[in-house]
């Protein structure tokens, strides 16, 4: 209210001022009577009233083109703008500044003036200089001239096209003013004059989302149907239910998304419309917003929460439908970005990638797909890939993205086709893009690579040619062990072939039934050989050292071993083993190919790394027809390898008895020894050959000859524990005690396995000793051996009292190594403890004494108490020189007779005496 004062005052003031100026600037005097405006800005309301008794121009305007009504309107007077209206002032005319008198009233906030000019004039919808309309500058300046204006009145108002207020609320898109109007019975469905109701109006821009919103209340509100394209959103809004449903089970969300009704989409999705209906085909509203391409609906659902691999009928899932082109890559992106998954397939097992591969939808639009995640090498129910696709489709660019992104070129459909198989049968441009120099080695389920393949179907040499530039590697070889180069060959693809070569093709490389490209070409001959045989190739040598002429003299090729060797192969070449080809000739048993290799100048006596000799190789190869042609061109039947080893060694030692006897009768040594000394003999023996050692001894094998360690044929022999070979050779003249540089000897090494063995290496002389007078009996007893063998040894006749060539007997060890149960045996068998070792006097008695074994002395009074030495003395006796009392308590415990003398006529008292040991002889005496 102090606004509006303040204006009317600051308006009086401008009125005064203005009749002054006016009054001033006159050339003549004028009248001083005020204007009935200037009368209502100064608040003389009935004086203004009562220039219009008498008729007079109520229109009359002021300096600014103000008549009463507008200066009524300004002061906010309701009564005056009545009264003035009555009188015939006119409601349309405008001042200076193209206001109405309606205009003036909601810009001075002059509500009550505003409200009767709205009542009774028809001016709502003039335009004042900005060309707003009294309507909307109201609207504008305050919600409360939706009361004022939205009246009955109103609704009878018309503009220049015969639209009511309604139709004007719906062009201005004034959804307030559309509910206000509904709210007061206002006449929604008024016809214009171009036959339109605001219901028309409304659709007419319903891609508008107020259009939208306004057309739904005018249906809901009570509006009469129209004909329009948006008769789903109709009759939806006429059913009050968002999710009605249409033909095939379709909802107004499905229809719009499929018309691109965008602004409709999004009111049904603000109003709660579900976005999971499917229709009878199983498609949700956003299946059909991206098969029909409309982005802006499609990010409408999935900001809804809209299902994004939601499968229809056919198993598909937004991302997988066909799309317009011109927006696949966006919509793609987009559904990506909401995690569409790009791994699923639909009932025929196709992918998106697949979807795409079928709409060439260009290589970019395949890369989001790919960076997203897709799996370049899905493979739908057909067997068949995106890739498959792409190429069939002659689409190159989205082959060679595939390609690069690592699609497996070689995947077979249901037909056996691949995607290198159709490019090999379409354009070089084709080939070109699906090989690449990073796929041009990878292999198919049978070990193909492209080479291969491309061999396989004859393709031209353009394109073969093309696939070799690729490739690092043209050794490869598939499941068969073929290499492309042999395929060339059994293709008799000369030009291939000589391109593989210029890139290190392997003529060696062999397949699984170990044929080689070489092998063909040598085989054959003819052009294929003189291709394949270069002046390189004639030179080179496989893995292990071999060159051409080893493997022709292998394959037995003697026309091309001569021809080889006559375009210049090496006949002395050697492999990685030193073995020329020769050996190889040899390895083959035939005599014909040997002496093929000799006639073309061939070493007979060449060695290998090793040092041996063809005659060593053909003994490994047990080829006796070789050995036969080797005799009769001179070799020397006894050369060593390196090892020592002789021809007949690797005989024996391989067990070969017929090479050993074929190589005996030609005059092999059978004593040579090996670098170690082992003789053939040894070999056959460890070999457990007893026909090797009969016939080996039957030439002249020597069975005592020694090796480095000492060991003979007999050590050998009791090793091995054959009762056969130890018999052979014992009666060859095998000493069973002959002893090695360890001491071991045929006899100690069984000591301890079965007696048989025992007994054979023994035999039948019961008074051998070894070297240092060691009976078999000492060495039972020194070797703890079981006590079961001595007793058979002494049952079998070998005496026990024999004294080695350090005195002692059996006996003297078995004490001195308190063996209790052993020196029993030997007591029990008659061995004399009394027997002297040497000149000091020392023997098993004094042993025993001084070690204390009461059990041992025990045993030893037991079986030879009565005994005495050759001086009389008996065990007490010596007990009386060196034992403690209780030793000699214990002996007399025994019974022993204290007064037996010895030949010196002493008793035990008084060697005790003697010897000065007065305790002892207390118990002596």
């Amino acid at each position: 209210m102090d606004r509006k004062k303040s204006l009317f005052e600051n308006l009086a003031f401008a009125g005064l001022t203005g009749l002054l100026l006016f009054s001033g600037c006159a050339s003549k005097p004028v009248s001083t009577k005020q204007t009935p405006q200037q009368l209502i800005m100064q608040n003389r309301k009935a004086e203004a009233m009562q220039e219009f008794v008498m008729p007079a121009d109520i229109n009359a305007a002021d300096e600014n083109g103000n008549t009463v009504l507008h200066i009524a309107a300004m002061v906010n007077d309701a009564d005056l703008v009545s009264f003035f209206i009555i009188k015939g002032a006119d409601p349309e005319l405008k001042n200076f500044e193209g206001d109405t008198p309606l205009h003036v009233a909601i810009k001075n906030y002059s509500y009550e003036a505003a409200k009767t000019l709205a009542s009774i004039s028809n001016t709502l919808f003039s335009r004042d200089s900005e060309g707003v309309t009294a309507l909307d500058r109201g609207l504008m300046e305050s919600e409360d001239y939706y009361d004022i204006f939205i009246t009955p009145k109103a609704a009878e108002l018309r503009d220049v096209d015969g639209q009511t207020i309604v139709h004007y609320f719906v062009r201005t898109k004034n959804i307030k003013g559309i509910r206000k109007c509904i709210s007061e019975e206002i006449p929604i469905s008024v016809v214009d004059d171009n036959g339109k109701t605001p219901l028309d109006v409304a659709f007419e821009n319903l891609d508008d989302e107020d259009s939208v919103e306004i057309a739904a209340e005018l249906i809901m509100g009570g509006a009469d149907e129209v004909v329009t394209e948006f008769s789903y959103f109709q009759d939806a809004m006429l059913a009050r239910n968002v999710n009605s449903r249409f033909d095939d089970g379709q909802t107004p969300l499905h229809l719009a998304a499929i018309y691109g009704h965008n602004a409709i989409a999004k009111y049904l999705l603000e109003n709660n419309a579900d976005t999971t209906v499917q229709d009878s085909s199983g498609a949700t509203p956003l299946h059909e917003a991206v098969r029909y391409g409309n982005v802006e609906i499609i990010k409408s659902l999935l900001n809804s929460g809209a299902n994004v691999n939601a499968r229809d009928n056919l198993g598909k899932t937004p991302v997988m439908l066909i799309l317009p082109k011109d927006k696949t890559a966006e919509i793609y992106k987009l559904l990506i970005t909401y995690r569409a998954d790009l791994s699923q397939k639909d009932m025929f097992g196709d992918t998106v990638l697949h979807t795409a591969s079928m709409l060439n939808v260009g290589a970019s639009t395949f890369s989001v797909l790919i960076n997203g995640g897709a799996d370049v090498n899905a493979r739908n129910k057909e067997g068949v890939t995106p890739l498959a696709i792409a190429v069939q489709k002659n689409d190159l660019e989205t082959v060679k993205l595939l390609t690069s992104a690592g699609a497996d070129i070689h995947t077979q459909d249901t037909n056996g086709d691949s995607p290198l198989s159709i490019a090999l049968a379409g354009s070089s441009e084709m080939l070109e893009a699906v090989v690449n120099e990073a796929n041009a080695g990878f292999t198919d389920s049978n070990g193909n690579t492209p080479l291969h393949l491309a061999l396989l179907c004859d393709a031209p040499l353009a394109k073969i040619q093309y696939i070799i530039s690729l490739m690092k590697d043209v050794n490869t070889r598939n499941k068969d062990g073929n290499s492309a180069l042999f395929l060339a060959i059994l293709k008799n693809r000369q030009k291939v072939g000589e391109l593989l070569l210029a890139k290190n093709a392997d003529i060696f490389s062999t397949n699984t039934n170990n044929n080689s490209p070489l092998r063909l070409a040598l085989k054959y001959g003819g052009t294929v050989q003189d291709w394949l045989i270069t002046s390189k190739t004639i030179k080179s040598k496989d893995g292990t050292g071999n060159t051409v002429l080893h493997y022709a003299a292998e394959w037995q090729y003697k026309d091309a071993i001569n021809s080889l060797v006559m375009k210049g192969a090496d006949i002395g070449a050697k492999n990685a083993n030193g073995e020329t080809a020769l050996f190889s000739a040899v390895k083959t048993n035939n005599p014909s190919v040997i002496q093929t290799v000799v006639d073309c100048g061939a070493d007979i006596q060449a060695r290998d790394n090793l040092g041996s000799t063809a005659m060593h190789t053909a003994v490994r190869w047990d080829a006796p027809a070789s050995i036969d042609k080797l005799l009769s061109l001179g070799i020397n039947v006894n050369a060593q390898n390196t090892s020592g080893k002789s021809p007949l060694a690797e005989a024996v030692v391989a067990g070969k008895f017929d090479i050993a006897k074929k190589l005996l009768a030609s005059g092999a040594d059978p004593n040579v020894c090996d670098s170690n000394g082992v003789t053939v003999l040894m070999d056959a023996i460890r070999g457990c050959s007893k026909d090797s050692v009969q016939l080996l001894l039957k030439y002249g094998a020597n069975p005592n000859v020694q090796e480095v360690n000492g060991r003979n044929a007999y050590h050998e022999a009791a090793y091995m524990a054959d009762v056969d070979i130890i018999k052979l050779i014992r009666n060859a003249g095998g000493n069973p005690l002959s002893r090695d540089k360890q001491g071991n000897t045929p006899f100690s090494i069984v000591v301890k396995k079965d007696i048989n063995v025992i007994c054979e290496v023994l035999g039948n002389n019961y008074t051998i000793t070894d070297s240092d007078g060691n009976t078999p009996v000492h060495i039972v007893v020194k070797a703890k051996a079981s006590d079961e063998l001595l007793q058979t040894l002494i049952d079998e006749g070998y005496p026990v009292d024999t004294r080695n060539a350090d005195g002692y007997t059996a006996l003297n060890y078995a004490i001195e190594a308190d063996s209790v149960k052993t020196a029993l045996v030997l007591l029990e068998n008659g061995a004399n403890p009394f027997q002297q070792i040497d000149k000091k006097g020392k023997n098993g008695i004094s042993i025993a004494l001084e070690k204390g074994n009461k059990k041992m002395i025990s045993n030893i009074v037991k079986y030879a108490g009565k005994m005495t030495d050759v001086q009389g003395n008996t065990i007490l006796h010596y007990a009386a020189k060196t034992s403690d009392t209780a030793m000699v308590k214990t002996l007399i415990s025994y019974g022993i007779d204290k007064s037996v003398k010895n030949v010196s006529g002493d008793t035990a008292y008084t060697i005790a005496v003697r010897w000065r040991r007065p305790e002892i002889a207390a118990l002596l005496k």
